[in-house]
């Protein structure tokens, strides 16, 4: 009769769990590289410029039309679209500022497809536009936001409550005054993009563009 193998002939099961674990964890780690710093983000926030852009297919998930939800504020059209989450925040600031007597916000932009920034691209002067897959518009978690006005919107009681105020709903003016060197675009006192309550806040203290914040500059 043959004889059962001893405990030192047996597989080393242990050590082969450690080897799976390893292989797993390796795996994991490989894929957060090549995909998720693939696409740009940088913790929780999604960097996207010159340096850094979109693929012509992508689309963000959740996007809903803004027309069809309820809002404090106005709109340009009826086809503006923003992912969830950017819209709950953004109808919250926007009836913060209601509540605080500080009216008239008009959405004038929100998510655009890789084909209509090309369009958009090409239909505005040097410098106006940022190329198709640099533009945050991509995101779906950028917008522009103006008033009526004779005077610029920077020039307005209405921009100066969103200076005060808007990283208190997760949201940053993108492209300050006199950081164009490190962003790469000059002054857009319309254009707000949400990063959270709190990267917001830390940039808003600190006077950091998203570049500067992400240790991109």
């Amino acid at each position: 009769m043959a004889k059962k193998p001893s405990r030192r002939q047996r597989p080393p099961r242990a050590a082969a769990f450690a080897v799976a674990l390893a292989l797993m964890a390796l795996s994991f780690a490989l894929g957060w590289f090549f995909g998720v710093r693939s696409t740009q983000f940088h913790g929780k926030i999604l960097l996207v410029n010159d340096s850094h852009r979109l693929a012509s297919d992508y689309v963000p998930e959740g996007l809903v039309n803004l027309y069809q939800q309820r809002h404090s504020f106005r709109l340009a059209g009826s086809e503006i679209t923003l992912t969830r989450e950017t819209y709950e925040a953004m109808e919250q600031m926007f009836h913060a500022a209601e509540e605080a007597d500080m009216n008239g916000y008009i959405v004038t932009s929100g998510y655009r497809s890789y084909q209509r920034q090309t369009e958009v691209y090409a239909q505005s002067e040097p410098g106006k536009a940022q190329q198709p897959g640099a533009s945050e518009h991509q995101t779906g978690l950028a917008f522009d936001v103006t008033v009526e006005t004779n005077d610029g919107f920077e020039s307005t009681p209405q921009y100066a409550w969103l200076a005060q105020h808007a990283h208190e709903y997760g949201f940053i003016q993108r492209y300050p005054a006199n950081k164009s060197d490190i962003t790469g675009i000059s002054y857009e006192p319309w254009h707000y993009r949400y990063v959270g309550v709190d990267a917001a806040t830390r940039m808003w203290q600190s006077g950091q563009t998203l570049e500067e914040f992400l240790g991109e500059k």
